[in-house]
């Protein structure tokens, strides 16, 4: 096939082997079993430092990981997955604006802006004559 060719792979195998071998099918390999992640593969997906996700990891963020042979540590992918749908739900269920919902004690003697009120027709450091 030329580069450029959109030919689907399994097709193609497909063509090929009941043409040349004389099957009814071609019998596709399996998907290559999910392997577990390291520290640099976590960085890269999540565009961190590989010290912030070894941290992340040893705090306990992924529920699953483990050491290999006592050295390297290993997240499996449903780890990061889980991962990710809590980092997605604390970010949806936290408000911008929330911490407007704090009041002080003295929060009623201010205006919305913070600042002080003030009395109309007073300036401060003017005297009238």
């Amino acid at each position: 096939m030329p580069p450029g060719t959109l030919v689907p792979r399994d097709w193609v195998l497909e063509q090929l082997s009941a043409d040349i071998l004389g099957l009814q099918g071609a019998v596709t390999p399996a998907p290559p079993a999910r392997v577990d992640l390291t520290i640099r593969d976590l960085a890269q997906l999540f565009g961190k430092q590989p010290s912030t996700v070894r941290a992340w990891v040893e705090r306990g963020d992924f529920p699953g990981a483990y050491k290999l042979h006592g050295k390297e540590w290993r997240v499996p992918v449903t780890s990061v997955e889980a991962f990710q749908n809590r980092q997605r739900g604390a970010t949806s269920a936290t408000r911008l604006s929330a911490w407007r919902s704090v009041r002080r004690p003295d929060a009623g003697s201010r205006s919305e802006s913070g600042l002080e009120p003030v009395a109309a027709g007073s300036r401060r450091g003017h005297t009238e004559a």
